[in-house]
């Protein structure tokens, strides 16, 4: 009996894991692409670096916003009904982006919806995976974000596709594509069966004792540093590339669907050294990879320079946030509000990091702009150093008091 009931508990552990997948699969591949529509709706409606910092940044509060309420309304509607409130944004969106109006007001609510439904696809796939047992959950994070790196790969290449089949209104189409991808979103989540929930229907109910655990701040913190960095380059990678000339305008369009196939692999290994290599030790390796390649690839003025470094940013890029995020997670497994603050932590970074690019490329051109993101890949370097001598520090001493 005991051995039917684990095969039935891992079945259903394995069905959840598949369904998560292929819904953080679909988030990665709406979310990431506005960074490639910003040169055409540049174009297209001759917005300024200024306004689309705005457009960038809008999506990350509404990222942020979505955070903050997937914390609170599964305990009001029940998970299902909390992610089917919030996925929808994202098809509603893209049918905005693809109907060809430019006006500002409603580009930044499409933007804005698109960051909501992100922020919740967020959440609900952080919370289910920590509800599967040890290293399944530290596995199931780095196959849950490689899912995502593999949505994010391959949109910019259906993307430079498009465009080029249907020059001036292959972006449109390309948006078409994406909201009838978030619809078959919807269907799974509708249908998906869920892990049984916290009892208690206020948030006076919740366990909040994650508050005064420290690691779950240091993991928070190393995801806001971790957000701004990669908010600001899939934002502001291909306007770079292409406004310096430093790269084929063709070619840059290319670069975010490298950057992503990188990490994707990255992450198809993380999962694969999950319990070989130590959150402390793959973490510093990160940090200090992942600042050294940027450093490259911003300095370089050739193309090949360019592209190893962006190669080697990825690879490191990879298992930060997973790693990061199974650090401060192993004290709110299936905790809603606990995923739900420290995603939000992580996403103020990538609201202020991208505007802050804008407002700087405007005023003192686009390369000072991505000399502010090298800035941060330095703190992200020392949030990592800090947060992994803390946890060092205390198990020597519960190593003496033992």
């Amino acid at each position: 009996m005991e051995t039917a009931g684990h095969s039935t508990a891992e079945r259903a552990q394995n069905r959840l894991l598949r369904n998560v997948l292929f819904a953080f699969f679909v988030s990665g591949a709406a979310s990431q692409p506005l960074g490639s529509f910003i040169p055409f709706l540049r174009e297209q409606y001759g917005f300024s670096y200024d306004l689309s910092g705005v457009l960038l940044s809008c999506q990350s509060i509404g990222n942020l916003a979505a955070v903050l309420l997937a914390g609170v309304l599964p305990i009001y509607l029940g998970r299902r009904r909390a992610i089917l409130t919030t996925a929808v944004w994202m098809a509603v969106g893209y049918v905005i982006f693809a109907s060809g109006v430019g006006a500002p007001a409603l580009l930044i609510a499409a933007c804005l919806m698109t960051g909501l439904a992100r922020g919740g696809n967020s959440n609900f796939a952080n919370t289910m995976i920590s509800t599967l047992p040890g290293d399944k959950a530290t596995r199931g994070y780095n196959l849950l974000h490689g899912c995502f790196a593999v949505g994010a790969l391959l949109s910019p290449l259906v993307l430079v596709f498009c465009t080029g089949r249907w020059p001036g209104f292959g972006w449109r189409v390309v948006a078409v594509l994406l909201a009838a991808l978030c619809l078959s979103q919807l269907a799974v989540y509708a249908k998906m069966p869920l892990p049984q929930e916290p009892q208690g229907k206020s948030i006076k109910t919740v366990d909040r004792s994650f508050l005064k655990v420290k690691q779950f701040w240091l993991g928070s913190a190393m995801l806001f540093f971790y957000i701004s960095v990669e908010y600001a380059i899939v934002g502001w990678l291909v306007s770079y590339f292409q406004d310096t000339g430093v790269l084929d305008p063709n070619y840059a369009q290319m670069m975010n669907s490298l950057l992503w196939l990188v990490i994707f692999c990255g992450r198809m290994v993380g999962a694969a050294i999950t319990g070989k290599v130590s959150r402390n030790k793959l973490l510093l390796i990160d940090g200090v990879g992942f600042f050294a390649c940027f450093l490259l690839m911003f300095l370089s003025r050739t193309p090949g320079p360019i592209v190893a470094g962006l190669m080697g940013v990825g690879l490191f890029m990879a298992t930060i946030y997973p790693t990061a995020f199974a650090f401060g997670s192993d004290c709110i497994r299936g905790n809603d509000l606990g995923c739900s603050i420290m995603i939000f932590t992580g996403s103020a970074g990538g609201i202020i990091t991208p505007f802050l690019v804008g407002q700087v490329a405007e005023r003192a051109g686009i390369r000072a702009g991505m000399g502010l993101v090298a800035v941060f890949t330095a703190l992200l370097l020392l949030s990592i150093v800090l947060s992994v001598a803390s946890v060092l520090r205390a198990s020597r001493r519960e190593g003496r008091t033992n």
